[in-house]
């Protein structure tokens, strides 16, 4: 037994698990995965990564993507100001960008340089002729200043033409500038299946070769990847950036990504991923060894001096599982939208036009009544001084990636920033107005010009707090939310295609996923999947020892026993996945047993089954299905000995079948009787009926037994009153094919009450069967309806049971022959739903007359019967008690009649 045990537990192992490693079960495990992780144990998500989303505002506020690369080039020079760890592009730059325009030199800096060239021309041109004028220059002198006025005009005409050139910008030239001047901006690099045949981007490749790539010490068990080609950005863009990383992901069969390569190697150089790839940087670009199963980082050097090796599990396929967090891409990690950036530059563009315009204003006009204003003057000075600064700090910072010039592009930006703040708190808008009343005084005639110019001022001072208190709120957002993070950049409008699935979210940025990469390393919270082999060793030996020491027990325990193992191994992987991230797949274990416990109850069950179908073919031919099925499910009610149940019976006798039977031969009775109990067994069957016995053309039966119901009385009745309709329509038949000489008239009797349902008999012979006085007064009944010419009576028990959906009228009250107790006798005639009208009619008018009847009010009542016979003529009692009526006007019955009827024959 324990031999067969070992193979039964054995071989269900073994072809599992050869299956498993042909990845038969792959989608099975993947969704485990799934659930595993919806179970996992919640743990706070890294606070240095954050999202740099072009969402639905960035496009409303920008326009359609692709941007102009400008837009983009101004929000790494922010990044760089606000101290931004890296910014990190999902965005692939491998095409050139059209021009653009530099829109803060059309709108200020061109005019300002206009202004200052001709303000230039115009002072020189004055002094030459004012000089003339006065003798102060002769005329042999004056060929030579003309010389000189003519070149400084030629001088100013030449930068004025490169100025005004400049305002086409190269904006991928300004995107590389911007990017190198950054300094920390890690471009994608795109991994191809085939072999690049455009020649100039073939020729790319040599750049991702050396800048690129990262020395891997690779074990030969190491998994290189499958791409062959790798593209990396334009060759500007490229050498601009610190580094760059492959984008590409291997996706599940079912769409979902749960799994992700963080190096692939590429004619003999190794690539990382593109968020592994500034993070390595960020420890000090550590040795790696790579094997099947680990990516190891040697002597990481983390924040606060602290170097360790970092040890990343991979999968038997080279990838790190993804830990991914249960919430959306918004709920999971901090963002920003791109729009707050561009919103800074338009604030920023504002400040430096209202700063401007404050020289046009005419502040001279009221330093003469307020000398203390010359302030203000002053200061509009120096905001022009500072604004063109700027510019050229940023053109020489860009053009020469200068970090020197960078820092004096920021700190002129600033100076200027707290020259507005400080005029503000001047409140010069509150002073001029003050000095209206008294310089209109003085000069009245001026006095429309004096309140126009001071609200002038008052306008340009309030544009100018207000633009600068949103644009210093706006900048301590983002750069409290920016400083020292891991920036990532990606599409996240409802325009992106790139858009996929993980195990909790049907739709899901795929920008997100670089998050999750960065988070797991950062916070070293991995997933760490067990080898295959361990998983198949487990499984054997998890099914051998349940298999062996249960071998003796009953089926149903060990069964039950085999499934519960199957949970508890389901429940301790989830709980070792939940606490320690370690992802054993319980499925290999889980369908090894269950195929191993069903196995071996199949093999138990052909043991078995011979007995029961022997069981099965016997009894059905005596017994109902539902008897035959308690007696398989549970053998030991072959033994002798019954139940006491409430139940009801029916027993049902075909009038003057003796007659008929005599008129046919053996063959046509058999003929007959087969087709007659066919469907009058069919019909109680169909109510969850049990055929007692057949005693010639009568049926005893019985509901409630072997199955317990509890509408039992209505399902007899119900029962009844069906077999009557079958029988009009057998007799249709039987008139037909002259199948009997008379057509068929069934007799009911049914009651409901405590009887003794079992098996009955010897140990040698039984029968499953009912007894007790509730089923002898069933038998009474049927026999009854002779003497009231009814066909379908029941008693007063079964009639309150069966409830008001069947159609009934009351009869007497009769003591049957053997049973002292009286019983009140009811006719089924119908369901209430089913009985048409006249039927209706006739119950109401009967059971008034019986009411007269029963207060021996003889003539009302014969009245009454006289009504409902007329309504059913023969075919009812109305005739008995029409004349019962009639011979108790003559002769009443005794005062001390009970209203019981004694019947004196069965």
């Amino acid at each position: 037994m324990n031999l067969k045990n070992f193979f039964m537990g054995l071989i269900p192992a073994a072809i599992f698990s050869f299956l498993y490693m042909l990845g038969a079960f792959a989608p099975l495990g993947n969704q485990v995965y799934d659930l595993f992780l919806r179970f996992r144990a919640e743990r706070e998500r890294s606070v240095d990564i954050v999202f740099l989303d072009v969402d639905d505002n960035a496009i409303a506020y920008n326009g359609v993507f692709p941007w102009p690369r400008s837009i983009i080039a101004d929000g790494l020079l922010r990044l760089g100001e606000y101290g931004a760890q890296a910014a990190i592009f999902d965005i692939e730059y491998i095409d050139k960008g059209p021009q653009g325009v530099d829109t803060i030199y059309l709108n200020q800096g061109i005019t300002a340089d206009f202004r200052r060239s001709f303000s230039e021309i115009n002072s020189a041109v004055t002094d030459v002729i004012s000089a003339l004028g006065s003798g102060r220059i002769s005329a042999e002198d004056a060929g030579e200043y003309a010389n000189v006025l003519s070149g400084l005009i030629g001088s100013e005409q030449n930068s004025l033409l490169e100025r005004a050139l400049h305002i086409a910008r190269d904006n991928d030239l300004y995107f590389i500038q911007s990017s190198a001047l950054f300094g920390r901006s890690w471009a994608s690099l795109n991994l191809r299946s085939q072999a690049l045949a455009d020649e100039e981007q073939a020729g790319r490749r040599p750049i991702a070769e050396e800048r690129f790539s990262y020395p891997v010490a690779a074990s030969s068990n190491a998994h290189k990847g499958k791409y062959v080609d790798i593209l990396p950005a334009l060759p500007g863009f490229a050498l601009s950036a610190e580094g760059a990383g492959f984008t590409n992901v291997e996706i599940d069969k079912d769409g979902i990504r749960r799994r992700i390569d963080l190096t692939q190697n590429i004619h003999g150089h190794w690539y990382l991923q593109l968020a592994f790839s500034p993070l390595v940087h960020f420890l000090g670009r550590p040795d790696i060894e790579l094997s099947s199963r680990a990516l190891v980082m040697r002597n990481a050097k983390l924040p606060g001096g602290t170097v360790k090796d970092i040890s990343i599990p991979l999968d038997g396929d080279g990838r790190m599982m993804l830990d991914w967090p249960k919430e959306d891409y918004v709920g999971s990690y901090q963002h920003i939208s791109f729009y707050q950036f561009s919103l800074m530059e338009e604030l920023e563009a504002e400040l430096e036009r209202y700063s401007r315009a404050l020289s046009g204003a005419n502040i001279p006009l009221f330093v003469q009544f307020d000398p203390s204003l010359v302030h203000v003057l002053f200061i509009s000075g120096d905001l022009e001084e500072l604004y063109d600064a700027i510019y050229e700090a940023r053109t020489v910072a860009l053009e020469h990636t200068s970090g020197e010039q960078y820092a004096a592009f920021v700190e002129y930006r600033d100076q200027a920033r707290g020259l507005i703040r400080e005029l503000i708190d001047i409140e010069p808008q509150a002073r001029v107005m003050a000095l209206i009343p008294s310089m209109t005084e003085a000069y009245p005639e001026y006095e429309e010009v004096f309140i126009d110019e001071a609200e002038y001022l008052t306008s340009l001072i309030h544009a100018l707090q207000v633009t600068l208190d949103r644009y210093e709120t706006e900048k301590e957002i983002i750069e409290n939310t920016v400083k020292d993070k891991f920036c990532i950049l990606g599409r996240v409008d409802t325009g992106t295609t790139d858009i996929g699935s993980n195990p909790f979210h049907g739709e899901y940025v795929n920008v997100g996923t670089h998050g999750v990469v960065l988070d797991m390393i950062l916070s070293e919270t991995f997933i760490i999947p067990t080898a295959m082999q361990w998983e198949i060793v487990f499984a054997a030996v998890f099914v051998l020892l349940f298999f062996l020491p249960t071998g003796k027990l009953s089926p149903v325990p060990r069964a039950g026993l085999g499934f519960l193992s199957i949970v508890v191994v389901l429940t301790a992987t989830a709980l070792l996945f939940r606490y320690t991230g370690i992802f054993f797949n319980p499925l290999l274990a889980a369908l090894a047993m269950i195929t191993a416990v069903i196995l071996r109850e199949i093999v138990s069950y052909a043991g078995s089954e011979q007995e029961k179908q022997f069981i099965r073919k016997a009894f059905s031919t005596y017994v109902s299905h539902d008897v035959v099925k308690e007696i398989i499910a549970d053998p030991s009610r072959l033994q002798l000995g019954g139940t006491k149940r409430h139940m009801s019976a029916i027993f049902t006798d075909v009038k003057g079948f003796s007659t008929i039977s005599e008129k046919l031969d053996a063959e046509q009775l058999v003929t007959l009787l087969n087709h007659y109990l066919t469907l009058m067994s069919d019909t109680i069957l169909e109510e969850k009926g049990t055929i007692d016995k057949y005693e010639g053309d009568a049926i005893i039966a019985f509901f409630g037994a072997p199955v317990e119901t509890t509408d039992h009385a209505l399902r007899a009745c119900v029962s009844a009153v069906a077999m009557k309709r079958i029988e009009a329509e057998f007799n249709i038949r039987v008139e037909e094919e002259k199948l009997s000489p008379t057509p068929l008239f069934t007799r009911i009797g049914i009651n409901t009450g405590s009887m003794v349902a079992g098996n009955m008999g010897t140990g040698n012979k039984m029968n499953y069967t009912i007894m007790g006085n509730a089923v002898n007064l069933a038998a009474r009944l049927e026999g009854v309806n002779k003497q009231y010419n009814t066909w379908i009576l029941a008693s007063e028990d079964t009639i309150r049971e069966a409830g008001e959906s069947i159609l009934v009228r009351r009869l007497d009250r009769v003591r049957v022959v053997g049973i002292n107790e009286p019983v009140r006798l009811f006719e089924v005639l119908d369901t209430v739903e089913g009985a048409d009208p006249q039927k209706q009619k006739l119950v109401e008018t009967f059971t008034q007359a019986m009411d007269y009847f029963e207060k021996r009010d003889w003539r009302a009542a014969i009245k009454g019967f006289r009504d409902s016979y007329a309504i059913e003529g023969n075919h009812g009692p109305s005739a008995k008690y029409f004349q019962r009526c009639k011979a108790f006007i003559t002769k009443p019955p005794e005062d001390g009649w009970d209203g019981v009827f004694s019947l004196t024959q069965k």
